[in-house]
């Protein structure tokens, strides 16, 4: 049986254009009023979350949001908020060294404002699509604390050539992988979206075999992998469909609502 549904958001339910569908946020709807729990799980800041909700017409309807990967938790109805891992500031400050002459853009995350090295009309239109605040600010010097994660803006075009370096300087100390076609992130080696999951079994006291969730992509792969039921997009990336259960369609023919509307009519899945 089914108890929880947590979903990725860009390219599985939120598309390019920064929007839910009608028919997925009318299918999340009925599977929570069947008594089925609804979680967020993005590489997204909770912070950045509060004012996209209600745009989306999700903000009803989600019960659970895992943000930065699995760096932090939230429950929503207890205002239960839980930090994971997060990375140092010595840490941070060695990744900018190392990348600074590669064609990307650091950016670090405050509760509603996206500071950028460098703004360019590809980082204001992002921010845009974000609804953050864009602010130009030196990232080496505004680092002070511990942060979940350092996220990078790249040209779709270098990301490639950004994977590439970084399977060539790998460090113990942090990962990094795609979240979007323009964005690359370093978080803490342990932090991962089934980190998230593992703290919203114990809130909700269920196990694996209870949860079914959906992603598209490579910092989807632990979450898909963890559960029983992990759901690839069609249109995701290869790894996240190798270790997914099954599969659905593309975010443009909204292929979570549909998955959701074939398989899941009671809480008890039929494949």
């Amino acid at each position: 049986m089914i108890k929880l549904i947590a979903s990725d958001l860009d390219g599985t339910i939120i598309n390019h254009e920064n929007l839910c569908a009608k028919e997925t946020v009318e299918q999340i709807e009925r599977i929570r009023n069947m008594g089925i729990a609804f979680a967020i799980s993005t590489g997204r800041p909770i912070a950045s979350m509060y004012h996209l909700l209600e745009k989306w017409g999700l903000d009803q309807h989600v019960d659970f949001i895992i943000g930065s990967n699995g760096g932090e938790v939230l429950d929503i109805s207890k205002h239960k908020y839980v930090i994971t891992y997060a990375l140092q500031p010595n840490v941070l400050k060695d990744i900018l060294t190392l990348y600074q002459d590669l064609p990307m853009i650091p950016t670090l995350y405050t509760k509603d404002v996206l500071y950028v090295e460098t703004v360019t009309d590809f980082t204001t239109s992002i921010c845009k699509l974000e609804a953050m605040e864009e602010k130009q600010g030196h990232i080496m010097d505004l680092i002070q604390q511990p942060e979940i994660k350092l996220m990078y803006i790249v040209d779709p075009e270098n990301m490639e050539q950004i994977e590439r370096f970084y399977a060539q300087h790998k460090d113990p100390r942090y990962i990094a992988f795609k979240t979007a076609p323009f964005l690359f992130e370093f978080t803490h080696p342990l932090i991962a979206k089934d980190v998230g999951l593992r703290i919203l079994q114990e809130i909700m006291h269920v196990n694996k075999d209870e949860i079914m969730a959906f992603g598209d992509t490579t910092n989807d792969v632990e979450m898909l992998r963890y559960v029983k039921y992990g759901i690839a997009m069609g249109s995701g990336s290869d790894d996240a469909k190798c270790v997914a259960f099954d599969t659905c369609g593309g975010i443009h023919d909204n292929g979570v609502a549909n998955y959701l509307k074939e398989h899941l009519q009671t809480p008890e899945y039929k494949n």
